[in-house]
């Protein structure tokens, strides 16, 4: 059988479309890395979005959702901690917490199997501050 053989533009577009995917993706991992490393949520796709982002729009788009989905939570945690007083505050706390843990996970593992072309991940029920 004869051997395909990918040219050398073909095979860099590949490695670099793939190189940002996984950038991309870490602005959703940065969710889990926040339980661990304090404002890691909110740190590293400010980055993402301020550098890599400027040259990508996918990684910019999912820099976007992620400071999106960051911005919804700190202002849904105030909303569902002053409820805690009407007692239904606690279990959409719990709801709250469950969808910041399960959420991302999806998020970046989508992500990280995208393509050129791809729509970027956008986290459903939340409202986008950032257009």
């Amino acid at each position: 059988m004869a051997k395909i053989s990918v040219p050398d533009e073909q095979q860099q577009w590949n490695e670099n479309d793939d190189f940002n995917a996984s950038v991309a993706s870490l602005a959703h991992w940065a969710f889990l890395i926040g339980f661990v490393v304090p404002f890691a949520s909110l740190i590293i796709p400010l980055v993402l979005y301020n550098t890599t982002g400027k040259d990508d729009p996918f990684v910019k788009a999912n820099a976007k959702e992620a400071l999106n989905l960051f911005l919804f939570s700190i202002i849904m945690g105030f909303v569902f901690a002053l409820l805690i007083l009407v007692l239904i505050g606690i279990p959409l706390l719990i709801l709250l917490g469950l969808y910041m843990l399960v959420f991302p996970i999806i998020a970046a593992i989508q992500t990280m199997s995208a393509k050129q072309g791809d729509t970027p991940y956008r986290y459903p029920v939340i409202f986008r501050i950032l257009q």
